[in-house]
């Protein structure tokens, strides 16, 4: 995968990495957040509205990339309550260690 984002490095830091299911969550949020900047790339180059041709016709439309993005940006925040509830989890036990219950 390569080197890891400060985002990604983050993520991880506050799921459990032995759990597939958490670390599928963190690279579906990683590939949702690229998919956002590369909306974003086109939005900033073609602008918020766009030519459409049609035969002889001309007119202007709404840049799908909008509608896209808003998408992306509900399913970034519904990825993130899962997220936020783990960095609370883990806030919340950060000063207990399983080992503390063995040692004499």
């Amino acid at each position: 995968m390569g080197a890891k984002s400060n985002l990604e490095q983050e993520l991880l830091g506050i799921i459990n990495e032995k759990s597939f299911a958490e670390r599928e969550k963190v690279e579906r949020y990683w590939s949702l957040v690229k998919i956002s900047k590369e909306l974003d790339k086109s939005i900033s180059r073609d602008g918020a509205m766009i030519v459409v041709r049609n035969g002889n016709q001309e007119f202007l439309k709404t840049n799908p990339a909008i509608s896209e993005k808003v998408k992306v940006n509900a399913a970034l925040i519904k990825l993130d309550e899962f997220f936020q509830a783990k960095r609370e989890e883990k806030g919340k036990s950060s000063d207990f260690n399983e080992d503390d219950l063995y040692d004499d």
